[in-house]
C-alpha cells in the first residue's frame, strides 16, 4: 500500500523530537547562569496629572464602547423586527 514509507518517516520523526526534548533540562535563566540572579523592577512614577488624564482617557473609550454596543443592540432590534413583519 501507499504511504507507509511517509507514515514510518512521521513516526521517526516524533520519536527523535522526543527524546531530544527529554534531554533539555535547562529551566530558567538561572540554569543558564549558573547563580541566583536578583531582579528589581524600577517603575516611572507617575504624577497625578499622568494619573488624570489615563483616567479620563478610559472613560472617554468606556462611553464610546457603551455606545457601540447600544447602537448595536437597537439595530439587532429593528432586524429582528422587519424579518418579523416580512415572515407574517
Amino acid at each position: 500500500m501507499g504511504g507507509e514509507g511517509s507514515m514510518m518517516h512521521a513516526i521517526k520523526s516524533l520519536k527523535e523530537n522526543r527524546s531530544l526534548l527529554k534531554k533539555r533540562k535547562l529551566k530558567s535563566k538561572d540554569d543558564v547562569y549558573g547563580r541566583k540572579s536578583i531582579t528589581k523592577l524600577y517603575f516611572k512614577k507617575s504624577t497625578p496629572r499622568d494619573i488624570n488624564r489615563i483616567k479620563k482617557m478610559m472613560f472617554i473609550q468606556k462611553e464610546k464602547e457603551k455606545r457601540g454596543m447600544f447602537y448595536a443592540a437597537i439595530a439587532t432590534v429593528l432586524l429582528f423586527f422587519i424579518f418579523y413583519l416580512l415572515l407574517t
